[in-house]
């Protein structure tokens, strides 16, 4: 007697697994589950590189990753450090932008708005005094290329301290296409 070979049911087993993975997957794709090599314009990434164009006439909020380095008592006094996490918001249409800030700054008073090339400039002037000395101008800068987000407060003397650094990325609310 003759032994049967076990070669033709097992190729057809691999077959109609490869043809199921393959359904699945187009079926993934169609769905917009799973993107194939999306291009710059059309990745997360490609939303911050875009620049003022992609910002449109409504802008964006971003949520920011930052480092708050603030005087303990005057301007040259060591800094407390921390870790926040705040967000911002540009609005080209009104020409206006803010964050949350806790100077002059604020969501509810808002600075003035201007791009110069890929990086949004916000600002208000001020006068009050912090860390013994007055405050002229609060001002804060997103670049659209990499997220960088630099808070700095001017001061009467025309000194200028970075209060706040960190990253920001582009906030989308749901439907996420």
């Amino acid at each position: 007697m003759k032994k049967q070979s076990s070669l033709g049911p097992v190729m057809a087993a691999i077959a109609i697994t490869l043809v199921i993975a393959a359904l699945t997957g187009w079926g993934l794709v169609a769905l917009g589950v799973l993107h194939l090599a999306p291009t710059k314009a059309d990745g997360r990434d490609g939303e911050l590189e875009a620049g003022a164009d992609k910002l449109g006439k409504k802008g964006g909020q971003f949520v920011c990753e930052v480092t708050v380095s603030t005087p303990q008592g005057a301007l040259n006094s060591e800094p407390k450090v921390y870790q926040d996490m705040l967000v911002a918001g540009l609005d080209p249409e009104a020409g206006a932008g803010w964050y949350q800030g806790e100077y002059s700054i604020t969501e509810s008073r808002k600075g003035a708005f201007k791009m110069e090339g890929t990086k949004a400039f916000v600002s208000r002037p001020a006068m009050f005094e912090r860390f013994g000395q007055m405050v002229t101008q609060e001002e804060f800068t997103i670049d659209l290329t990499d997220g960088a987000f630099v808070q700095t407060l001017t001061f009467r003397d025309g000194t200028r301290r970075h209060m706040i650094k960190g990253v920001c990325a582009k906030f989308i609310k749901a439907p996420f296409k």
